[in-house]
Formats: structure tokens, C-alpha cells, sequence
């Protein structure tokens, strides 16, 4: 039952009511990713009972729907025996890729794999470096010798059972587990019984090594417009094969990392993390744009020779872009939540006040920084201030920056959110609204705060 056909409310009435069985079923009846969303959706508390009640297969099912910063949270105090019981109901690359993103601490790691049925496995997989082939592969295939008839790798599939489904049959050496080539199930069932492998099989084909970086896969996919590929070792030995679900989650994965470091909000996936530890990431390459922006207003005052009241405008410039930069992150993270589709109010609101309260550190932060420095440069170097005292220049400055960043958090987390209610695509019209809006308000800021303060 798709999640949009059971109306929100009334899950939530079932929730508040505690009728927990019928929530369960109703939970279990919906795809894993639609209850996934649901569940992030909740308080902590709530989400725990939730998985507390659900059967092993269907909470596995849903942790691997979670998003990264949820789960860790969810099995934080359930017990080792859980842990592993959840992790043997998942795919081997998908319980590798669980056990490796859970904050556990060795002993406890070794306790999870060591109570596992299929710990072998994953642990193969687990040992590989992360963002590599290896890292992202199952090792769920079917292989075998080239002389083997067609007849027997139909008999062969039947009662596999596997958690991603099977697209081609893999031909390898039968001494040295060589790849020598893929039979797709088209082939096979066309084929005659009595036909050998190595008479249908392909040649020519793509593949990965096992060290390979992931974004390297993910382009051989693009490329070569394939569904799966097999992943050999430098031997050519076939270990396993990496699936287009996989690679979906590793373009999704790369392009946060690439908006990140492009809005400079390494933070873009916390989104359990407290306000102080968001603002904590972010600061240090605020840091470099104030440094910059205080750079450029001494070139202003250099070049141009500023004197008087002029003084004052040279700072402009620092403040507009410490805005701009808050106001691009802000509106960043509120994009992203709605492209994943955040589409309940709470959650929306839980991103604009976590924004807010981002904005205030953050502004804090660097306006008392950003005082401090000017203070410091006009008291101790002589340069004139072009009449009022150097404390309340810095004041006015540093004052203004905290107030229009803070102003930027907000404005850029909130615009996204008005645009996407109103039907208009946020991530085209929020950069000019974003851009223009916060320049424009961090000019008002700043003179409305050296009105008030130098009148």
C-alpha cells in the first residue's frame, strides 16, 4: 500500500491512540521505503517501539531504507543478538554496508558478526576499503563451468534463493574461478537444453575490479547502459557482482558529497546531529570566506583611499558574503530535504528551526570573531575610523554580521520550503530569490545597525 494512499493523520491517530498492532500491520502492508519514511518521521521514542514490534525481516527490510543518520540511533540499545538477527535477514553488501556505517566500537562489532549465520560473507565484503567496488558488491550469484548444459543452469536457478535478482548466469574456468563470460536469462531460455555455456555465452562484456572507485563503476554504468556487472580480482577471478540499485544509492551518495563541498556544508547528511555540532562543520570554511571578505574590505580601504564615514562602507562587501554563504547553505539543506521527499510539516519545520538555531551559532561565531579583529586592527595599528571609536565600529560590524546571517539561515531554509508548497521548482527559483534577497538584506542590516549605534 503506497504511503500517500494511507492518509498521515490517521497513521498518527494510530500512533497517539497506541493501537500498536494495528499499526504494525498496516506498516508491514507498505512498501519499506514509504515505512521508512514514515518512522524518520516520528520522535526517537516512538520509532524505537515501532521496531521493537516489528518482525525481524520487516525491520531489516526498512533499515536498509533508512537514511544513514537514522539508523544509528535505532539500534543504539538493542542487543548484540538483534543486531546480528536484523543483519542476517539483509543482502550481504547491504548488511556489510550496515554493520560498517553503525557507530560500534570493536568489541561490539566482533560480538554483531560473531553471532551472524552469514558473517563469513560479510565479512569478505566489510574487509574491502570503503567507496570501492569491492565495498558495494554482493557476492549472490550464479556461476558455472563452460561445459555445463543449458539444461542444468536452468535446473541450477530454480531453488537459489537470493535478495537481488539474477540477470545473468556467469561462465567461469572451473580450476581457477576465471571469468570467461556471462549468459543472460533471454539467452538461456531461448537456447536448447542440451546447448553448452560456451557456445551462447558473451565475451564481450563490462566489468569492475574489486579496488575500484565507486564513482568509477557508477560511469561504467552510465556508459555501457548496463543493469549489472561482475566484479573480479586482479586474478580476473569473479567475487561478486555490483547491481543497478547499488549504483543508484552511490550516484546519490556523490552527488551529496560534490553539493557539499560546493556549499561548504559537510553536514548535508547529519540530519540527527545537534545545532552545535551542524554549526561546528560549517565554520571552518565560513572561517575562510570572512578572512577573505575582511581581506578584500583592507584592499577597498587601500586602494580607494576611504577616510570619514566612508570608513564603514569598506565592510560591506565581508558582510554580504558571509550572508550569501549561510543563506546558499541553508537553502541547500532545505533543497535536498525535499528532493528526497520531506514532505510532512513537522519535518519540514524540524529543518527550518534546525537551520535557525545553526544560523545563531554560526553568527555568534563569527560576529564576535569578526568584531574582535576589526577592534584589535584599528586599536593597535592607528588607522582611522573616520570618527567613531573603534569598539563601536566593531560592534556595529560584528553586530551586523551575527544578525545577517542569522537573517540568511532562516530566509534560505524557509524560501525553498514556501517555493515547494507553492508548486515552483525550489532548486531553479531559490538561488536568485536566495542570492538577491540576502544581499540585499545584509546591506540594510549593516547600515540600519552603524544608524543606530554611530547616530
Amino acid at each position: 500500500m503506497p504511503y500517500e494512499d494511507y492518509i498521515y493523520k490517521d497513521l498518527q491517530t494510530l500512533l497517539e491512540e497506541r493501537k500498536w498492532g494495528e499499526l504494525v500491520r498496516v506498516l508491514k502492508s507498505m512498501d519499506p521505503a514509504d515505512t521508512a519514511d514514515f518512522l524518520e518521521d516520528l520522535a526517537p521514542e516512538n520509532r524505537d517501539t515501532m521496531f521493537a514490534l516489528l518482525d525481524a525481516q520487516t525491520a531489516s527490510d526498512i533499515i536498509v531504507e533508512l537514511e544513514s543518520s537514522y539508523v544509528d540511533d535505532v539500534v543504539e540499545d538493542m542487543e548484540e543478538a538483534r543486531i546480528a538477527h536484523l543483519a542476517d535477514q539483509m543482502a550481504p553488501d547491504n548488511a556489510a554496508r550496515f554493520l560498517n556505517d553503525l557507530d560500534l566500537d570493536d568489541d561490539r562489532q566482533a560480538s554483531v558478526l560473531h553471532a551472524m549465520t552469514s558473517s563469513a560473507e560479510v565479512r569478505a565484503l566489510m574487509n574491502h576499503e570503503e567507496d570501492t567496488a569491492g565495498h558495494i558488491m554482493t557476492t549472490e550469484l550464479c556461476s558455472m563451468a563452460p561445459t555445463a548444459t543449458v539444461k542444468e543452469a536452468r535446473e541450477t536457478l530454480v531453488p537459489m534463493e537470493l535478495t537481488d535478482p539474477i540477470l545473468f548466469v556467469y561462465v567461469v574456468d572451473p580450476d581457477t574461478d576465471q571469468l570467461i563470460g556471462m549468459v543472460s536469462l533471454q539467452q538461456l531460455f531461448t537456447a536448447k537444453p542440451t546447448d553448452c555455456l560456451n557456445a551462447i555465452m558473451e565475451t564481450d562484456y563490462a566489468y569492475c575490479l574489486t579496488d575500484e572507485d565507486q564513482e568509477d563503476v557508477a560511469l561504467k554504468f552510465r556508459r555501457y547502459d548496463v543493469w549489472v556487472m561482475p566484479v573480479v580480482d586482479h586474478n580476473n577471478r569473479l567475487v561478486g557482482r555490483i547491481t543497478a540499485d547499488d549504483i543508484m544509492d552511490v550516484l546519490h551518495e556523490e552527488a551529496d558529497e560534490d553539493l557539499a563541498m560546493m556549499v561548504g556544508a559537510p553536514d548535508i547528511e547529519a540530519e540527527e546531529a545537534s545545532p552545535f555540532g551542524i554549526a561546528r562543520l560549517r565554520l571552518p570554511w565560513l572561517l575562510i570566506t570572512m578572512f577573505a571578505g575582511l581581506l578584500n574590505s583592507v584592499i577597498i580601504r587601500h586602494i580607494l583611499n576611504v577616510t570619514g564615514v566612508a570608513t564603514i562602507a569598506i565592510f560591506v562587501p565581508a558582510i554580504m558574503a558571509m550572508s550569501g554563504n549561510t543563506g546558499i547553505q541553508s537553502s541547500a539543506i532545505a533543497i535536498r530535504g525535499i528532493a528526497l521527499g520531506y514532505k510532512t510539516y513537522g519535518r519540514l519545520m524540524r529543518v527550518i528551526w534546525r537551520e535557525i538555531s545553526v544560523g545563531v551559532f554560526l553568527g555568534l561565531a563569527c560576529g564576535l570573531l569578526t568584531g574582535g579583529i576589526i577592534y584589535w586592527v584599528f586599536t593597535y595599528t592607528g588607522i582611522a575610523t573616520g570618527g567613531p571609536p573603534p569598539a563601536i565600529l566593531a560592534t556595529a560590524v560584528g553586530g551586523a554580521m551575527c544578525n545577517a546571517m542569522v537573517f540568511a539561515t532562516c530566509y534560505g531554509a524557509v524560501v525553498p520550503i514556501v517555493l515547494g508548497r507553492l508548486d515552483v521548482d525550489p532548486a531553479i527559483a531559490s538561488g536568485p530569490f536566495v542570492t538577491t534577497s540576502n544581499d540585499l538584506s545584509a546591506s540594510l542590516i549593516y547600515f540600519l545597525t552603524c544608524i543606530l549605534l554611530l547616530r
